[in-house]
Parts: structure tokens; sequence; C-alpha cells
């Protein structure tokens, strides 16, 4: 990665509305959480990747037989739907530099 980048990349920020985990009745189209925008993408990459961590023992366990079910099911659920979240507003977040650097 050459200079330019890596200051692009230093610059990179959680931003957007990137809102996760509904509340009450679908049709109410409510969030309980969202991503908080202004997070540096080095601290917001390294939140993301331990929330994918909590996923990888469930996972394995439910590979080698043992149902994914209750509370288990329900962590890498959630886990992987605010990690979803973190990624999104970060890359939303690089198109919007990018786009206006054109």
């Amino acid at each position: 990665m050459n200079a330019k980048a890596n200051i692009k990349a230093a610059q990179i920020q959680t931003s957007g509305p990137f809102k996760f985990y509904g509340s009450g009745w679908v049709d109410k189209n409510q969030y309980l959480f969202s991503v908080t925008p202004g997070v540096d993408l080095a601290d917001a990459l390294d939140s993301a990747s331990d929330l994918l961590s909590m996923c990888l023992d469930p996972i394995e366990q439910a590979g080698m037989g043992t149902p994914l079910v209750d509370n288990p099911a329900w962590l890498v659920h959630h886990a992987l739907e605010s990690a979803k979240a973190v990624i999104d507003s970060l890359k939303w977040a690089a198109q919007q530099q990018e786009g206006g650097e054109q």
C-alpha cells in the first residue's frame, strides 16, 4: 500500500446511518442500536474482529454435531449483525471518501 493510500485509510471513520437489532414489530422499522460515528478505522476493525471471534467456537461446535440453538445461536446472530453493521459503516465511509476526491 502506498503512502497516499495509508493516509486515506487513516482518515476513514465509522459513519452513516447503520442501525441494527430490530426492536418491536417489523412494521415499526425501529432499531435499538446503531454504529457510533467517528470511530477510527483500526479501532472499529478491531472491535468487529472481536465480535466475529465470539462466533468461532459455537460455529465450530455446530460443525462437530452440537446443535446451534438457544443462547449460543443468539450470540452468533447478534455478534454477526453487529460486526456487519461496523464493516458496512466503514465501507460506506470509504466510498464517500473516494467519491469526494474525484
